[in-house]
């Protein structure tokens, strides 16, 4: 299964203003991102990250990315009355997205300092 325009729209409740190039130019930037990050098997170790939860991270950082822009547009697509009720609500999906975003990249990324090495080293002990 891929990431999809649908897959973020249906996430997001299918906001007005949120246009089909810019979710797919936020797919495209977003899955090379992951695919950087993802650890793999190049140290030996059988731990790749497999497709679901680098499409669960993709998702999670394309729906923020979406909101961010949201925020910007809620003046050209809502009334005055409603901007305030719908800034507040995407603000707060935004902390939301957030926190599921940096789980989701903490799942599939390469732990900080992480290192590996094989080999072997001669020493004398007194």
């Amino acid at each position: 299964m891929a990431v999809t325009t649908d897959n973020i729209r249906d996430l997001l409740n299918r906001p007005r203003g949120l246009n089909e190039a810019t979710i797919t130019e936020l797919i495209t930037i977003r899955t090379a991102q992951i695919n950087k990050m993802a650890r793999g098997t190049k140290y030996g170790v059988d731990s790749a990250v497999d497709t679901t939860l680098k499409e669960s991270a993709i998702k999670c950082l394309v729906c923020l990315d979406s909101l961010n822009i949201l925020v910007d547009t809620v003046p050209s697509y809502y009334s005055e009355d409603m901007q305030s009720v719908y800034d507040r609500r995407f603000q707060q999906q935004i902390i939301t997205y957030q926190q599921r975003a940096d789980e989701a990249v903490a799942l599939i990324a390469e732990a900080s300092g992480s290192a590996f090495a094989t080999g072997s080293t001669k020493t004398r002990l007194v």
